[in-house]
Order: structure tokens, then sequence, then C-alpha cells
């Protein structure tokens, strides 16, 4: 009977760690914050971080959620038809680590410049950081130099005239 108990303990204690995170449910929790994304529906989107979220991006300070949820609120509304397609996803342990294409039509104001109605596709990468079912931190970078060449923010790097694509002149 002291076996029996004993297995039953055991068992019972692993069935408790199970019920943390695993990197399949992590990954779920991800790719619900993009749905919530392209739904508009930041509210649903807020429910899935952490109240200690911190939020890091290229060119910016540390963002808590609220300075996280004005920037992607400031994107929604340059990009209304904004999109997130999730490409790749992997998870191990607390990490989660994903490729995106990010791409909308620029129809607001977008870092002071004024909409061009062009449709944009770029991409972007992440880590996010799940701790009891909510992103605690997330690492993000994005194609921002392609970006703004594709709204016409700054010229685009074409090949000189008078060469051809195999590099020899014409």
């Amino acid at each position: 009977m002291r076996l029996t108990h004993t297995v039953l303990k055991t068992a019972i204690a692993s069935c408790e760690l199970n019920m943390a995170s695993s990197p399949e449910q992590n990954k779920q929790v991800v790719r619900q914050v993009f749905e919530f994304y392209n739904q508009q529906d930041i509210e649903k989107a807020e429910k899935l971080f952490s109240p200690k979220h911190i939020f890091h991006f290229p060119g910016a300070p540390p963002m808590d959620w609220n300075s996280h949820k004005q920037f992607i609120v400031g994107l929604s509304k340059a990009f209304p038809d904004l999109h997130f397609k999730v490409e790749d996803i992997l998870a191990e342990g607390d990490k989660v680590a994903y490729r995106l294409t990010v791409s909308g039509t620029h129809k607001g104001e977008f870092q002071g410049i004024p909409p061009t109605n062009k449709k944009v596709s770029f991409t972007s990468t992440g880590i996010s950081n799940i701790v009891d079912g909510k992103v605690a931190e997330d690492w993000v970078d994005a194609d921002t130099m392609g970006l703004m060449q594709q709204i016409g923010a700054i010229p685009s790097s074409a090949p000189s005239s008078g060469t051809t694509s195999s590099g020899t002149h014409s």
C-alpha cells in the first residue's frame, strides 16, 4: 500500500509540473497575441501580457505595456489594415521565437510621414518570454528600413544605371 501511495504522489507531482506552460502552450499565447492584433482587439491582447511586461524595440527605450500598446495602436492607425502573418514559430522552455510578415496600407500619418496610400510588406522577428501563460518580455526587430523605403520616406537602393544585373556595363 505504501508503494502505491508513493507512486500516486509521484504521478500527481509530475502532472502538476506539466500544468506549467509547455512550449506548445507558449506558442499558442504568441499566436493569439497576433490574432488579436489582426482583429484590432487590443483589450483581448492585453489579457495575454504580464502586468510587468517589457517590450524591447531597436531605437526605443524599453517599454511597459502602456507604451507597447500605444506603439501597436499608432501602427494600426497609420496602417488600418495591418496584418501580422506568423511564418515560423519555435519554442523552447519559456521562450518563443517567431518570424513574421507584416503588411498593410499606409493610410494614416506614420512617424511624421503623411499617408501615401502605398501597400507595404516587411519582415519582423521576435522572441517572447512567457511566464505563467502570459508574455512577460518581448525582444522584437523589424525591417524598418524596408518599410520606410516602401512609403518613400528614404530612397531605395537601386543598381546604378549603365550596369546590368550581372555587374557588367551595357
